[in-house]
């Protein structure tokens, strides 16, 4: 879990990983249409 107190934080740790979890959302698009013929 996040802490979503994130002040302690750099503005660069929260940005990544808004974009690591579109990056999975991303990838399992991906992978349920591939798998889907």
């Amino acid at each position: 879990m996040v802490p979503h107190d994130v002040s302690n934080k750099t503005p660069g740790t929260l940005l990544v990983a808004r974009l690591h979890v579109d990056l999975c959302r991303l990838a399992s698009a991906i992978c349920r249409t591939a798998a889907c013929p």
